[in-house]
C-alpha cells in the first residue's frame, strides 16, 4: 500500500464541445427571452384593459350622477312651476272672490255668495271679513273641507311651459 496510483486526468487536451452543444444552448436563451418579452407584453396589455375598465366605469358613474342632478334639477322645476301655477290659480280666485264681494251690495245677495265661495273650494280670505248670514261666516274655514269636489283651473301658459312647448314643436 505504500505505492502511490496514478489516476487518470478527466481534461483531455485539444477536446473541444460539440458545435450542436452551443446551438442548443443558444436557442435556449433566446427561448427565455422571448417568454420574459411575452409575458411583459402580457403584463402590460392587462394593466392597459384595467385601466380602460377604470375610465370606463368613471365615466358611466359621472353620467349617471350627472343625468340625476339635471333630473332633480327637473323635477325642481317643475315643482316651482306647479307652485307658481298654483299661486296664481289662488290669486285669480280671490280676485274673482274680491270681485263678487264687492259686485253684491244687499243682504239677500250674501247667502249666494256665501254658496259660490263654497264651490270655489277659496279657502283664502279676501281681507274684507266676510258677512255673516244667519251666524256662519262667508269664507269656509281651512278646516272644514269644501261640499263640492273642485275641478282644476285650465291650465295657465307660464314662460316655462311656452318654452317647453316651442322645443317640442321644433322635434316634429
Amino acid at each position: 500500500m505504500g505505492d502511490k496510483v496514478a489516476l487518470p486526468s478527466l481534461s483531455l487536451p485539444k477536446q473541444k464541445t460539440h458545435w450542436s452543444v452551443g446551438v442548443v444552448i443558444a436557442a435556449s436563451v433566446m427561448l427565455l427571452i422571448l417568454v420574459a418579452a411575452f409575458y411583459a407584453v402580457l403584463q402590460r396589455q392587462k394593466a392597459g384593459e384595467e385601466a380602460y375598465a377604470k375610465r370606463q366605469a368613471d365615466h358611466a358613474a359621472s353620467i349617471k350622477a350627472e343625468t340625476e342632478k339635471a333630473k332633480a334639477e327637473a323635477e325642481r322645476a317643475v315643482a316651482e312651476a306647479k307652485m307658481k301655477e298654483a299661486e296664481a290659480a289662488a290669486s285669480v280666485a280671490a280676485a274673482a272672490a274680491q270681485k263678487k264681494a264687492g259686485s253684491s251690495s244687499t243682504g239677500d245677495d250674501s247667502g249666494t255668495k256665501d254658496k259660490s265661495s263654497k264651490k270655489k273650494g277659496s279657502h283664502k280670505s279676501s281681507g274684507g271679513g266676510g258677512t255673516k248670514v244667519a251666524g256662519k261666516s262667508s269664507a269656509p274655514t281651512a278646516t272644514t273641507p269644501p261640499t263640492t269636489p273642485t275641478p282644476p283651473p285650465p291650465p295657465t301658459k307660464t314662460k316655462a311651459s311656452k318654452d317647453i312647448d316651442d322645443l317640442l314643436k321644433s322635434f316634429k
